[in-house]
């Protein structure tokens, strides 16, 4: 443990010191992966002592690429997918097999029938996937090496994304699995 929080710490130093040690180097548009943290650093430095903004309109290489809003529908799919992993994983009862599960879950009524339904979570996750947005900016601006591409960001985010459904689907189905045995 005591390993751990020593990692922890090593990494934390490493990623608020390396910015201001980089800061002191001359930067041209092709040591940044974006437009978006090329213009951050213009925005957080008050000018532009790098030229990034060559023909002064106010954005910063405007030739390089954008992170855009793909991370949206990248999340949003990831969320769904990490889900539907975690309810194979745990061999939910009413998952419907093959793909159609993603969308899908069988129902059970009381009059001893069988149903397919369709899964309302698969519509709130692929919505949730914009909680991707300031996610990919803050890591973009503050933690990412300045010349991460927006590919890497996009990774990053299906990465994180279905981790995050994943690990939430399996803690949900155990804490519903704790107030079944409590009835």
């Amino acid at each position: 443990m005591a390993l751990r929080l020593r990692l922890a710490l090593l990494v934390g130093v490493f990623v608020l010191a390396a910015p201001a040690v980089a800061a002191a180097a001359d930067l041209n548009c092709a040591d940044f992966g974006t437009r978006e943290r090329a213009q951050h650093e213009i925005d957080s430095a008050g000018r532009d002592p790098h030229n990034l903004d060559g023909d002064a309109d106010g954005r910063a290489c405007e030739g390089n690429p954008s992170t855009g809003w793909i991370p949206w529908p990248v999340a949003g799919v990831s969320l769904v997918v990490g889900r539907y992993v975690a309810r194979r994983t745990k061999a939910d009862y009413r998952l419907v097999p093959g793909v159609e599960g993603v969308w899908a879950y069988y129902e059970f009524p009381d009059d001893d029938t069988v149903g397919k339904v369709f899964d309302r979570m698969v519509p709130a996750l692929l919505g949730a996937g914009v909680l991707a947005l300031p996610l990919v900016d803050l890591v973009r601006d503050y933690v990412a090496p300045r010349s991460f591409s927006p590919a890497g960001f996009w990774v990053f985010t299906a990465i994180v994304a279905g981790i995050a459904a994943y690990v939430g689907t399996v803690r949900w189905s155990r804490h519903l699995a704790m107030t079944d045995s409590a009835d």
